[in-house]
């Protein structure tokens, strides 16, 4: 069975939404997925809640959408010859997006990092949408920044523990990669060690320390070294210090197109206060370029 064979891609037909379905539409037609567009539009008790509302600017808006949305079918048809559906929901848009997951069932949902109220000063945050979608997907969500509609050649796949979640993040870093370079990044810390110099242990028992936390990363990396897909060129990265700090320092260093994060198999049935502080939102928050999340 292929990794990806199903792709939702959701629009509201803003500039970053475009990049997000154009990127659909590339990835559509690399890897012969069948793709479907979705786009929610406001009802009557929406649109009237938080505007002066006429019924004529809410029956523009209902007709500006499917206009714009047979646009998106015809772009992606002329420019990749992917046939794609799109549909027009009522209702807000993470419920509408979610509400298609639930019955697409997509290998991936793909939407833009930010959308129709993008601010230019900070590109690399998130949306309110992406940020509920972030939260409670259980697919795995590209959230797109990158112009370059290109396919994917170089990607980075950041694991944390040896964990089915960090065997599913090397296999769909390496698979968007084919024919490319997917470097497979595990970032440790060795616990206490600034503690230890401070109290003036000596340098050897910290050195030991390092090496020890390092052992173990590297017997945690190798349980996942096997997850890669064939065709892609996978290496693997064993980097002291904090892992946002590490990723940073990756993706300056290689460059990569693509970054694949997991949502990590510890945060399942935590509070969403404690979600919202985790390492994997940190890294899809900061990361300038797209972001992949494996729930």
């Amino acid at each position: 069975m292929k990794l990806l064979s199903r792709i939702l891609a959701a629009t509201d037909f803003s500039a970053a939404a475009q990049l997000a379905v154009t990127r659909a539409g590339q990835l559509a037609s690399q890897h012969g997925a069948d793709l479907h567009l979705i786009h929610a539009t406001p009802d009557w008790n929406l649109f009237s809640r938080w505007t002066s509302a006429r019924q004529e600017h809410y029956d523009q808006v209902s007709l500006h959408a499917h206009a714009a949305m047979r646009d998106e079918v015809n772009r992606i048809l002329s420019t990749f010859g992917v046939h794609a559906r799109g549909e027009v929901q009522l209702g807000k848009a993470s419920q509408v997006i979610l509400r298609a997951l639930a019955s697409y069932q997509p290998s991936v949902l793909i939407m833009g990092a930010r959308g129709e109220h993008s601010p230019r000063v900070s590109p690399a945050a998130l949306g309110g949408t992406s940020l509920k979608l972030f939260l409670h997907c259980e697919s795995p969500l590209l959230l797109v920044r990158d112009e370059n509609a290109s396919p994917y050649s170089t990607s980075i796949a950041a694991v944390h523990e040896a964990s089915d979640v960090a065997k599913s993040v090397v296999l769909w870093g390496s698979s968007l990669v084919p024919g490319g370079d997917c470097h497979v990044v595990h970032a440790y810390e060795a616990p206490y060690v600034e503690r230890m110099r401070l109290c003036g242990v000596d340098d050897a028992a910290v050195q030991a320390s390092i090496l020890a936390a390092e052992a173990a990363a590297r017997a945690s990396l190798d349980k996942v070294i096997t997850s890669g897909a064939p065709e892609a060129r996978v290496h693997f990265h064993l980097a002291h210090g904090h892992p946002l700090a590490v990723l940073v320092t990756e993706v300056a260093r290689h460059g990569p197109q693509l970054v694949v994060v997991g949502r990590h198999e510890s945060a399942r049935g935590r509070p969403q206060r404690e979600l919202l502080g985790s390492m994997a939102l940190r890294m899809a928050y900061h990361t300038p370029v797209d972001v992949l999340v494996i729930p």
